[in-house]
């Protein structure tokens, strides 16, 4: 160890082994507080039977009652076993243990983990509220599914003045213009908090690659997908394909993630002006669309699937925000449906293959590369042919690899290239920093099979249609509220 430990007095905080009467124990987490996972509920009875009951509650005794710190599940199960005719002692083993305060037994709850069931985001949110509990301070916790930033997102305080309203977000601007946007920085985890707080779906908004359906997955579950779907004849649904994924072994990152409202909300404000009219040829979730109908942009997105188009204006209503997508393949709608005096273009793409979101032949992700550019540049085409002059569009894109080899394809490159044959020329190139995830615990596999790099960034390529000098006079300038002679005051970590 590169430092000395402090050696500190180790104390037993058991007070007694003793038989209770189970069916009279409370609990001080919520039934929210935890969910079954990988049919924890069915293995827990399975284990009830077949080794019977061989671990003590974990109790403390406060106020003339028995608190259960450990044990919640199999109380419930027990019960459910007696209902179909088992027979269960009406006193139970329990291991009494010393706390001082109800908060204290509330961080016991938590060190004591679940094989069964997981603690769900929200019944986390709510247990450390209700007993004044600071996550982030609890660094010897480790909490399946919760990585660090995942933990500085849900509990990272906000002042009372910045609890969200659609006119305090339109109002301020809070973000430095640098080149490397950093999304796990404090304060865009704040600002990130203040938008997710409004109230978004997202088990409905399914992004890209990195960002789809319940998590950020690594490659191999969404080619184990793929092969789901063509074994199965059918859509596989995501409890199935992640309860597959842990039968064989794959790291599953458990949480939910949508596409970053905070970047929408800072490329529609630096680059379009005010109650502009945005095209998103790639539509994919709701956050876009709902991010710019907030902010009093005009919308217009397109997808070409309907069940993802319906579950984004079924949001966009249940949120009172006006937002418009359409449900066809890009490429005709931008034949079919002209988007004159567009004023700002912003998307994700698809990452070619890499996850395929249908078997509609004229789904980009069923193409080979080479198919998927030719598609792809002519999307870019139509999509600048619409828009006006001396006005930006924005993609957020990242490189993905070749099957055979694991060789990069250059997508950002060809990107870029798309966008210059239309007649648009590369104006910034910024770098989205992402939360590490499950790149931690993929990174030492790829790394030795075959050093690849963890990759935890994606490119932000804006581009320019018209002359550059009349930037300053169309655009005019943005009000910062933040302190940059602090920021600039910070050492540059770059030298």
């Amino acid at each position: 160890m590169s430092q000395q430990m402090e050696v500190q007095e180790i104390k037993s905080r058991v007070l007694k082994t003793e038989p209770i009467l189970w069916k009279n124990l409370k609990f001080i987490q919520d039934d929210n507080f935890k969910e079954w996972i990988d049919k924890g509920d069915k293995k827990l009875v399975n284990s009830l039977l077949k080794y019977q009951f061989v671990d003590p509650f974990k109790v403390w005794e406060h106020g003339g009652e028995i608190y259960c710190l450990d044990g919640k599940h199999r109380t419930l199960d027990l019960q459910k076993l007696i209902a179909f005719g088992a027979n269960v002692p009406e006193k139970l083993p329990a291991t009494f243990l010393d706390c001082s305060s109800m908060e204290e037994a509330a961080e016991l709850v938590l060190v004591y983990s679940s094989a069964y069931a997981r603690i769900t985001q929200q019944g986390l949110f709510d247990f450390a509220d209700k007993f004044n509990l600071d996550l982030p301070e609890l660094d010897t916790l480790s909490l399946p599914g919760f990585d660090d930033y995942a933990l500085m997102e849900l509990f990272n305080p906000i002042d009372s003045e910045m609890l969200p309203s659609k006119t305090k977000i339109a109002d301020d601007f809070v973000m430095v213009p640098f080149s490397i946007l950093d999304s796990r920085s404090g304060e865009w985890l704040t600002r990130k908090r203040q938008w997710l707080n409004l109230g978004f779906n997202s088990q409905e908004s399914r992004e890209d690659v990195e960002l789809i359906a319940k998590s950020g997955q690594s490659t191999q579950i969404y080619e184990l997908r793929n092969q789901m779907r063509e074994l199965l004849k059918r859509e596989p649904t995501w409890d199935e394909i992640l309860d597959k994924a842990k039968e064989k072994g794959f790291h599953v990152f458990e949480g939910a993630s949508i596409f970053d409202p905070v970047l929408c909300e800072l490329m529609y404000r630096w680059f379009c002006v005010p109650e502009g009219k945005i095209l998103d040829p790639f539509a994919g979730g709701s956050v876009r669309g709902i991010v710019a109908g907030m902010l009093d942009f005009d919308y217009h997105g397109i997808d070409l699937r309907e069940d993802q188009v319906e579950a984004n204006v079924r949001q966009a209503q249940e949120m009172n925000v006006e937002a418009e997508w359409y449900c066809s393949d890009s490429d005709k709608v931008l034949d079919e449906v002209a988007f004159p005096d567009t004023d700002f273009i912003f998307s994700c793409p698809p990452y070619a293959y890499l996850e395929k979101y249908s078997d509609d032949p004229d789904d980009l992700s069923n193409m080979s590369y080479e198919d998927f550019l030719v598609k792809y540049r002519s999307i870019i085409e139509k999509s600048v042919r619409d828009l006006k002059d001396d006005s930006f569009a924005c993609f957020v894109v990242g490189d993905i690899r070749d099957k055979a080899d694991g060789t990069y394809k250059n997508f950002v490159s060809d990107t870029i290239a798309a966008f210059q044959d239309a007649g648009m020329k590369l104006y910034n190139e910024m770098i989205l920093i992402n939360a590490i995830g499950s790149m931690a615990i993929r990174l030492k596999r790829q790394f030795n099979n075959g050093r690849k790099c963890g990759k935890i960034h994606q490119n932000v390529l804006v581009f320019y249609k018209g002359n550059p000098k009349n930037i300053k006079e169309k655009f005019g300038e943005l009000k910062l509220e933040i302190d940059l002679d602090n920021v600039l005051s910070q050492p540059n970590i770059a030298l």
